[in-house]
């Protein structure tokens, strides 16, 4: 193919995340609701020397054949790309339990798709096999905005997708998903909206602040994923502007965004990007 695709990759967030077992080769599995947000990355794919360039906010990003991103990009194509060059806009902050690796790799698996001419969605072994980049990756690749997710991340059921404000609160500091999941207890396992809430809270006893925080700011302080990024959620969007306000005046680092109803298109890119 010789027209360049851009594709949006957007964050999520887990509305729910219960851990309900452990396989023998050490994988938990789970149960979680995952929805998509406004809040994206953004990939361009275009014909030319073969390689990944990461602009953005690219702090701890890894690059070239490390990324998630070139890891799904050469599971689309089926090969390393010989006529491809890959770019990667950053604006979801890594390492924060918003997805954002794990949606650039199931945004370049599609774009690696499409570019040989491969538009279905995907099947369950397709994603069955993506889960083995991420436990995230089949469900932002699955094309829906919202889903019951369950096993290690590779059975994506649709669930019906609203319109909600959220509002976003970074941390400064990060979180590793395995050693969240290393400091998992079992007796913690299914008590939870998010059953690794407890673990992470362990490792960054100052999440107990943020949590105050948004609380005191008005809001319903949720953590997604493994986190540390602590969420909102509101039906009115100037009361979410009132929350993020709050935080903000703290000197802590608040995004407003909203969730998505609909999954992001392949679409043509534009000259000027190019």
């Amino acid at each position: 193919m010789n027209v360049a695709l851009r594709l949006d990759a957007p964050a999520k967030l887990n509305l729910s995340l219960r851990v309900v077992g452990r396989r023998d080769d050490g994988l938990h599995l789970l149960e979680s609701e995952m929805v998509l947000l406004d809040l994206a990355d953004r990939l361009l794919l275009m014909p030319g020397c073969s390689g990944l360039r990461v602009e953005g906010v690219t702090d701890g990003v890894p690059p070239g054949h490390d990324n998630l991103a070139w890891r799904g990009l050469v599971a689309g194509l089926g090969a390393e790309p010989d006529v491809a060059c890959l770019t990667l806009e950053k604006r979801v902050p890594r390492a924060a339990g918003l997805g954002g690796g794990s949606s650039d790799s199931a945004a370049a698996w599609r774009l690696g798709r499409a570019w040989r001419g491969e538009r279905a969605a995907p099947d369950a072994e397709q994603l069955a096999e993506l889960a083995a980049i991420g436990a995230d990756v089949p469900f932002f690749a699955a094309e829906v905005a919202a889903a019951r997710v369950t096993g290690i991340g590779e059975a994506v059921q649709p669930a019906p997708a609203t319109r909600q404000h959220v509002v976003l609160v970074h941390p400064p500091f990060t979180l590793s998903t395995a050693d969240v999941f290393r400091d998992l207890r079992p007796g913690e396992w299914g008590r939870l909206e998010n059953d690794l809430l407890a673990p992470a809270r362990r490792l960054a006893p100052a999440l107990g602040d943020l949590f105050a925080l948004v609380a005191a700011a008005g809001g319903t302080p949720r953590l997604t994923g493994t986190g540390p990024t602590v969420f909102s959620m509101h039906d009115d969007p100037d009361r979410a502007a009132a929350v993020a306000a709050a935080v903000l005046a703290r000197g802590v680092r608040a995004t407003i965004t909203a969730t998505r109803t609909s999954a992001t298109e392949i679409e043509r890119a534009d000259e000027e990007e190019l």
